[in-house]
């Protein structure tokens, strides 16, 4: 019941496909596999990598071991790529509708510190910051005061030391 109660993936618009393997097959080439977090990928799509900046497309399809002409928002996909190795597309690089995003150092977002947290969280604190498959640190800067306080929350800037493929509304 609580999946049924669930809102679905938005399967139009921008293809999002945060990478988190990337292998090769004799006979077929690079293979990247991760879950479609939005938008839908096909045989045939044009496709770029970041925050590499690179370009490829779309050789095949397959959910969950089968074929198919089109993947869905949601679904465990591996894509087969022409023009890119596996090395060029490691676990943290997203694959992309091109032109849809970019990539970049800075996100600014919406902060809510669990009430449970060991203590407050510090304007300019080194941070861990998870997005998509890519584990980043960053400082926080908090934009309305010097902490939040566990249970608070607050807007700030997260300055990364590698740049993150993030979208509107991405946890």
């Amino acid at each position: 019941e609580r999946a049924l109660a669930c809102a679905p993936r938005c399967i139009t618009g921008l293809a999002r496909l945060p990478i988190d393997r990337a292998f090769s097959i004799r006979g077929f080439g690079t293979v990247v596999t991760g879950t479609l977090a939005s938008g839908t990928l096909s045989p045939g799509d044009e496709v770029e990598i970041l925050p590499a900046g690179l370009r490829g497309r779309v050789r095949g399809v397959q959910v969950h071991n089968g074929a198919v002409e089109c993947a869905v928002a949601g679904q465990r996909t591996a894509v087969n790529l022409q023009g890119l190795s596996p090395e060029q597309v490691p676990r943290g690089q997203t694959l992309l509708t091109p032109g849809g995003l970019r990539a970049s150092a800075m996100l600014d977002v919406e902060i809510q510190l669990l009430s449970d947290a060991p203590g407050p969280l510090m304007d300019q604190q080194r941070v861990r910051v998870h997005s998509g498959t890519s584990e980043l640190l960053g400082r926080v800067r908090l934009l309305s005061g010097l902490e939040i306080q566990p249970g608070g929350s607050g807007f700030a800037q997260l300055r990364l030391e590698s740049p993150a493929v993030a979208a509107p509304g991405d946890r």
